[in-house]
């Protein structure tokens, strides 16, 4: 069975601060504007502020796509909110589907942004990378990690350094570097593209195309994010579906 690759929920972000108590929004059409390039706006330095302890939120709404098949695979349901209001239902609806109707759950990472509505489709396979559930217990404690996972399916991890066929034409691949066990998903469709959905591997196309990622990056995780992106390239994709920028094609003008 040829396989069809959707988006069913597009990126955006936004930024937000506290000025007094008043929480204040920020939004910008490009997605570069609404990272890095915001937090100078807003007098955030990475030298000299820490992430969490500066007076910088960041609310983002990551891709999430349908992949359809031998079996029905979401990647990256998206955060808390897209789920909790029904965003997540909606999307699906417009294919035809309902919750209870997809297989698999493949979540890149465990960031709150890309795996928070997984809760929506109770049941689902669940696959993650090696490793990758415990650091979610190192970002939001056991706890709160067992509850996560509570209502899914089987558990099915991505070996480090290696792939995971999902089904015929559909393989997860581990591309760690934004976290340790972060995976990409391969996709080929029915209409012969070789599609990646790139999660936060390739969170914009710069990051794809110039190879620069953001000034919070550790040393360590830009060198796994640098080999991550050679085994991406090397896949030779039509189209890659970034985490939070639109898809492309690679060597591709915008426009």
């Amino acid at each position: 069975m040829p396989n069809r690759i959707d988006v069913v929920i597009q990126p955006v972000v936004l930024r937000f601060s506290l000025s007094e108590d008043e929480v204040v929004y920020y939004f910008a059409s490009d997605t570069e504007a609404m990272l890095d390039r915001m937090e100078t706006m807003m007098g955030i330095d990475p030298a000299r502020d820490a992430l969490f302890d500066s007076n910088l939120g960041f609310l983002p709404v990551s891709t999430t796509v349908l992949i359809r098949g031998e079996r029905n695979i979401v990647v990256d349901p998206g955060n808390h909110h897209t789920g909790f209001y029904g965003q997540l239902g909606i999307g699906l609806s417009r294919f035809g589907l309902a919750p209870d109707q997809i297989d698999v759950v493949v979540c890149t990472h465990c960031h709150h942004d890309h795996m928070g509505s997984a809760f929506r489709i109770p049941g689902a396979e669940l696959v993650m990378g090696q490793g990758e559930a415990d650091f979610c217990e190192e970002l939001y404690g056991p706890e709160e990690t067992a509850a996560r996972l509570a209502v899914m399916g089987k558990l099915t991890e991505v070996p480090r350094g290696g792939e995971l066929e999902l089904m015929p034409g559909v393989a997860a691949i581990s591309t760690p570097g934004h976290t340790p066990g972060h995976i990409s998903v391969l996709a080929e469709s029915e209409a012969g593209d070789r599609v990646v959905v790139a999660g936060d591997t390739v969170m914009t196309r710069r990051e794809y195309s110039e190879r620069t990622f953001s000034h919070w990056y550790t040393d360590g995780q830009l060198r796994g994010l640098h080999a991550s992106l050679d085994r991406i390239h090397a896949l030779r994709p039509t189209t890659v579906m970034p985490g939070h920028d639109r898809a492309f094609v690679p060597g591709r003008q915008p426009g």
